[in-house]
């Protein structure tokens, strides 16, 4: 089934009543993904009120536990920042490591883990206080350190005995990492209710796990680790590690230069720099130029990629030995190559990118159909995909490969309408070709956000459509123009950082308001909630159209070949997807009220997404209106 119902609507809820009592009774368990810790904790909360609800003969079969990455959930990991930056594979590889050192030597290997094994009776104690309290995942380890246990192994006990199990999405669309926890859980996909949330992100984060990238700096770190660990000649060719590496180097840079700055100074429809910042590569580019410039033939290449990952696992090895994160660079670039080398070209773009303003140019192998990695989701029982922004419902179903009998349901919203009114204006666009034209555009946004911010007294959140916009704003001197406490969300922000500046931010809501800058898309704009006086206004600034990227040219080609819909599955859908979310923050329960004002002419395309939407010719006097309004 999947099924769209609004932010607050109790999606959660009626999920997990509806999975669990069915699971009770076929003797199944429930898989739940989220993509936030603050998700996976509605969850749990949500299971403790079932709980309290049933007959006490009930209650220890309504056991849930929270999993979060490894990186998280180890100790070690997060008091050494080598290994918090550990890929899953390092980790456990590691992991395994540390704990062979424990079985073989009296006071070798972890410390935590070292505890759970000679320590029963703690474990046992633990997981008895999981069974009382339902613990949050973050509480969870909390108190595993305070007893000197590891997280991950004491969970991997109780997940057994667990009939619901919340997780990150990486955990069933990881190969490997899904494996292992259907072993934990003892059984086999079939016996599994799969439950996503917020699925509208799946069909991006499969895109992203299935793509794969070289870059410039990886490899400078190849030739590095080369200098550390030797330099040897590659297949009995005369080519090093330390050749190969600068030799890849030289080709992505003049790749970048070919495709991507000479068509900058080709260009004359005046489009934004940043529009190319990639390009897509012939077939057999890269691969051609590396048989030439190096002067060996495909077997002797296909030999010198074997050669990289032998010598790679090596190096990973001694590392794991001297009980370090076991990361060879060189490892994964024969990885990579690899990969490159036998990919599908009709599933897959292959793309040179500019990053980092020119400094770390990559290619990218850009995987166009998640189906790919969703095809795992058909072996489950069943499987529920929600989300409160998921139109068009068709759009997700093929993209990731479900079949055609899937269940598909919109559910209105059970909050009053009027409640929340939507307005636009009609003189201001972040269009880039009308920018161009009339410079007079952005000082007319900008005034817009100052009359806004400065008119009411009330919580307000100006969301841009991305950092770089944000940045022009900033630097244009708008936040001096704005009488009241102002947080600007920064792009780099650390996930407690931003939490604090969130908190301070809705401190405002009940005295004298605040503005929040922030971003369409991002971590504040998807999951938080403002519920009452903590967020009354937002405003939007201009429509978030996916950038035309040739990635998103690509995708764009690739769904008009598949499903003759490639503007409406990858660029409209996205794009309303975005906007709710963002006005979504305004609606929380049937209490809240708010007001969205969306800074662009073009806003009145999506309303058969958006419902109700009004132009406004006076902005503030609308606003108040619908303020002062019972």
């Amino acid at each position: 089934m999947v099924f769209e119902s609004g932010t607050g609507s109790g999606k959660t809820i009626c999920v997990l009543t509806a999975t669990l009592e069915y699971a009770l009774e076929y003797d199944k368990k429930i898989i739940y993904l989220t993509r936030t810790n603050s998700q996976q904790q509605q969850v749990i909360t949500e299971l403790r009120a079932i709980r309290e609800c049933v007959e006490d003969s009930l209650k220890p079969r309504l056991l849930g536990v929270g999993l979060q990455g490894r990186a998280n959930m180890c100790l070690k990991a997060r008091k050494d920042k080598e290994l918090s930056q550990g890929t899953a594979e390092e980790l456990s590889r590691f992991c395994s490591s540390e704990k062979k050192k424990v079985h073989t030597s009296r006071r070798g290997g972890c410390i935590y883990y070292r505890s759970v094994v000679e320590k029963p009776e703690l474990v046992e104690e633990t997981m008895e206080w999981v069974r009382e309290n339902l613990p949050y995942a973050e509480e969870f380890i909390s108190h595993c350190e305070s007893k000197h246990l590891c997280p991950y192994e004491v969970n991997k006990e109780i997940v057994r005995d667990s009939i619901l199990v919340v997780t990150p999405y990486i955990y069933v669309f990881n190969p490997v990492i899904r494996n292992m926890l259907l072993d934990w859980l003892g059984v086999g996909e079939e016996d599994v209710i799969l439950v996503v949330d917020e699925a509208h992100n799946l069909p991006d984060y499969i895109r992203d796990l299935l793509s794969s990238q070289l870059s410039y700096w990886m490899l400078k770190n190849c030739i590095e680790e080369s200098k550390i660990f030797g330099d040897p000649l590659l297949s009995n060719t005369e080519v090093s590690v330390s050749k190969l590496c600068k030799t890849l180097s030289t080709i992505i840079m003049d790749l970048r230069d070919t495709y991507i700055y000479n068509m900058l100074e080709g260009s004359i429809r005046g489009v934004a720099d940043n529009d190319y910042s990639d390009a897509v590569l012939p077939s057999h580019e890269f691969e051609a130029e590396v048989l030439s410039r190096l002067g060996v033939t495909s077997t002797q290449l296909n030999q010198i990629i074997d050669d990289l990952q032998v010598y790679g696992e090596k190096i990973q090895e001694y590392k794991q030995q001297q009980g370090k994160l076991p990361r060879s660079y060189i490892h994964s670039l024969g990885v990579f190559l690899e990969f490159w080398m036998n990919l599908d070209s009709n599933q897959y773009a292959k793309l040179i990118v500019d990053a980092s303003q020119g400094r770390n140019p990559r290619i990218e192998s850009f995987c166009l159909d998640p189906s790919l990695g969703a095809s795992i989701v058909l072996k489950f029982h069943s499987s529920i995909h929600m989300s409160g922004t998921l139109r068009p419902l068709e759009e997700y179903r093929d993209s990731l490969g479900l079949p055609e009998d899937t269940i598909l349901a919109t559910f209105p919203s059970p909050f009053p309408r009027n409640n929340c009114r939507i307005l636009y204006v009609g003189d201001v666009t972040t269009k880039y070709e009308d920018l161009m034209r009339n410079k007079e555009i952005v000082d007319r946004i900008r005034g817009y956000i100052t009359l806004v911010c400065n008119s009411f007294p009330k919580n307000t959140m100006v969301f841009f459509p991305s950092f770089n916009v944000l940045s022009m704003f900033k630097s244009n001197g708008l936040l001096d123009e704005i009488n009241r406490v102002v947080y600007v969300e920064e792009q780099d922000m650390s996930q407690s950082t931003l939490m604090e500046l969130v908190s301070d931010f809705r401190s405002h809501g009940s005295r004298d308001g605040a503005a929040l800058f922030s971003v369409i898309g991002g971590r504040i704009s998807e999951g938080m909630d403002f519920p009452a006086s903590q967020l009354e206004i937002a405003l939007i600034v201009g429509i978030p159209y996916p950038k035309p990227t040739a990635r998103q040219r690509c995708l764009q080609h690739y769904y008009d070949m598949k499903f003759r819909k490639g503007w409406e599955y990858t660029v409209e859908a996205p794009t309303a997807r975005k906007l709710l979310q963002s006005i979504g923050r305004l609606i929380r329960d049937e209490g809240d009220r708010g007001v969205a004002v969306i800074l662009d002419w073009r806003a009145k395309r999506f309303k058969k997404y958006l419902g109700v939407i009004d132009k406004t010719v006076n902005l503030v006097d609308d606003i108040k209106r619908f303020i002062e309004q019972k």
